[in-house]
């Protein structure tokens, strides 16, 4: 499974290099601030800078959405997603509804958010073992990113739309 992201933020940042760090292959990474989005490649071996999110979702099986939360439903609805692909967003606010443009072209859609903050990239880095991990998806992706906690050194919590703060 390929990973890709689109967001080079602190949040992103911490999931991918760790995820890395336990074995995932992380192949590319979006960010409208390329030196975000180069510092993000920096730290992942063989993980490719591009131009445009819908790159991202060309090169990758699985996407993690970690922009900000108000670009998240419109950055979702430019790309022409796969019915193979998985796509998840890191906002704790926000439901799973905000990636319906995707589930209508049948890739599979969850929320993933890591239950704290994070001051800096590096902070980030380092604490991100031992959160909780909000999870809002079904099978066969939940499954998938119970395992993704797991591996990260975590916890997680199954949670319904209703649930959101």
């Amino acid at each position: 499974m390929k990973l890709g992201f689109i967001g080079a933020g602190k949040a992103g940042t911490a999931l991918a290099v760790s995820l890395n760090k336990k074995g995932y292959t992380v192949s590319a990474v979006y960010d409208v601030q390329e030196s975000a989005a180069e510092a993000f490649a920096r730290d992942i071996a063989d993980c490719m800078v591009v131009r445009q999110p819908q790159d991202v979702a060309n090169y990758a099986d699985f996407v993690f959405v970690s922009t900000p939360d108000a670009l998240i439903e419109p950055v979702v609805s430019s790309i022409k997603w796969r019915a193979d692909q998985s796509v998840v967003h890191c906002s704790g606010a926000n439901t799973v509804a905000l990636l319906d443009a995707a589930k209508k072209a049948g890739a599979l859609v969850g929320v993933f958010h890591p239950g704290q903050t994070f001051a800096d990239t590096k902070q980030a880095i380092e604490n991100i073992r031992g959160a909780t991990f909000d999870i809002e998806a079904q099978e066969p992706i939940l499954a998938i990113l119970k395992q993704m906690a797991l591996d990260l050194g975590g916890y997680w919590i199954e949670i319904k739309p209703e649930d959101k703060a």
